[in-house]
């Protein structure tokens, strides 16, 4: 099958460089520790929302969690939706951007590939929360992704695929659907957050499906994976 053309590269909209990069739920959980209000209710929200979903959070849960005052929600995200967006949109836009920059590049297909998977991974390593909450998302229809929440989306898929675009016009990849491609390499990672996730819980460490693998482990078997997929037959 060959493979969709892309034509041009769509640059998502980013935080601005000097903002703060929202982490883990603060362990304090008090906005008066010198963290900014704005974080500690993001981080918070982050956390319950990738456990518990969106209708299983409310307002006053996060607010409860950050230690701030539930106003301070409204105030900064005008309401449940749109920090629930938020949270989204910051690795959406995070990812969309590096994986521009990687398309952009002047390095080897090949070497592309690599650097997004390693991307990919070293971002989801800053945001363990962001796998399991798209998971969610994505299994009941995405009710809540907006049309700019869906841009930020398409700015990856876009990039990805002009990489994929690059490898067959160099003679390095044969042509392959970019979806497929995409979810091929997607899908196991997304899969193995999942798996983390249910193998932290008690008394599981003798499962064999649960055992501990070294991320650069995982890193390096879905690059060789991806370039084996993608590998044009030299033998034609």
């Amino acid at each position: 099958m060959r493979s969709a053309p892309v034509r041009s590269i769509a640059r998502p909209r980013l935080r601005p460089a000097t903002a703060k990069r929202p982490g883990p739920t603060p362990a304090a959980g008090r906005a008066d520790a010198g963290t900014d209000t704005r974080d500690l209710i993001f981080a918070a929200a982050a956390a319950d929302f990738s456990t518990h979903g969106f209708d299983g959070v409310s307002v006053d849960a996060i607010a409860q969690t950050a230690g701030v005052n539930k106003a301070m929600i409204y105030y900064h995200f005008e309401g449940k939706l749109g920090l629930y967006r938020a949270v989204v949109r910051d690795m959406l836009s995070t990812v969309g951007g590096a994986a521009t920059v990687i398309a952009a590049s002047a390095e080897t297909p090949e070497k592309k590939i690599a650097r997004f998977i390693q991307t990919l991974a070293t971002l989801r390593e800053a945001r363990p929360w962001f796998p399991p909450l798209m998971m969610r998302e994505m299994a009941a229809g995405a009710p809540r992704l907006d049309g700019d929440t869906l841009a930020l989306m398409k700015a990856i898929f876009v990039a990805f695929g002009a990489i994929l675009h690059a490898g067959v016009a160099a003679k390095v990849f044969r042509p392959v659907h970019p979806l497929l491609a995409y979810m091929s390499i997607m899908g196991p990672m997304l899969m193995n957050a999942a798996r983390e996730r249910a193998a932290a819980q008690p008394g599981r460490a003798d499962f064999p499906m649960f055992v501990p693998v070294d991320r650069r482990d995982l890193v390096a078997h879905m690059q060789d994976t991806a370039l084996r997929m993608l590998a044009k037959d030299r033998s034609r």
